[in-house]
């Protein structure tokens, strides 16, 4: 009988209490949890182990979560990982959210949009279900 590896999630946010709420909660599911605190930390830990599923936050030091996640869907690797944007600006006020979605509307049609976004405040719950339809999804097979 063999036993499934766990899937690996990338968790990418500058807060260290919010990355380690994702993580306590992926890891209770039996996730293997990386973490990042940056964009270029998290691009490096990306690049050198793909993971299975990435949760991305936008606001972040050194590189923000669009620049990060434009690398990311470019590097041929990382380009069928699926991205869950994790943010708080998208509930700010009415106003915001068009202006967070148009931040990946990139020129190139080689950069999809984001798979899904979640809001912040969240629930577990509904983290927990996002992560698990997002990684039930097949897969494009990575060169």
């Amino acid at each position: 009988m063999s036993e499934e590896m766990p899937r690996t999630v990338l968790v990418v946010d500058d807060d260290p209490d919010f990355v380690a709420f994702v993580a306590a909660a992926l890891e209770e599911e039996e996730y293997r949890v990386v973490r990042a605190y940056d964009g270029v930390e998290a691009l490096e830990l990306a690049r050198r182990t793909p993971p299975d599923l990435v949760t991305l936050d936008l606001q972040m030091p050194r590189k923000t979560g669009v620049l990060f996640y434009r690398q990311f869907k470019t590097d041929p690797r990382l380009r069928s990982v699926p991205v869950v944007v994790i943010t708080g600006l998208r509930q700010a006020n009415s106003y915001t959210a068009p202006f967070v979605d148009a931040f990946f509307e990139f020129n190139d049609p080689a950069i999809p949009k984001p798979d899904a976004f979640l809001d912040k405040p969240f629930a577990r719950e509904a983290l927990l279900s996002l992560v698990k339809a997002q990684l039930a999804t097949p897969a494009e097979p990575r060169p």
